[in-house]
């Protein structure tokens, strides 16, 4: 039986026409388990930015190649992309999908 992931939401438009869900596809810096955050950095153009993600109990953490995992699984440098709400300069994290190790 194979399963199938469909992420259709990221990049939805509000109807005051501002998005309301974005993707990052960034590593991980930090995890507070207890906190219920996850740190995440990319580069871009030449910058690294960082971006805290606010991770609700029911929020889907899915791994490549593995069963679905926690956040208190998830390890420093580890591969993920985020859909999140920007909230201020952080983000509640809607799905966050951890890619296998290359």
């Amino acid at each position: 039986m194979a399963a199938a992931l469909s992420v259709t939401v990221a990049g939805d438009v509000a109807a005051n026409g501002r998005e309301v869900q974005r993707e990052i596809v960034a590593r991980v810096v930090s995890v507070d388990a207890r906190a219920s955050t996850l740190v995440v950095e990319r580069e871009l153009r030449g910058s690294v930015w960082r971006l805290t993600l606010h991770i609700a109990p029911a929020t889907p953490i899915f791994a490549c190649r593995r069963p679905p995992a926690t956040l208190a699984e998830l390890r420093t440098g580890d591969a993920v992309s985020v859909y999140y709400e920007p909230v201020g300069r952080e983000g509640l994290a809607n799905l966050v999908v951890v890619e296998a190790p290359k």
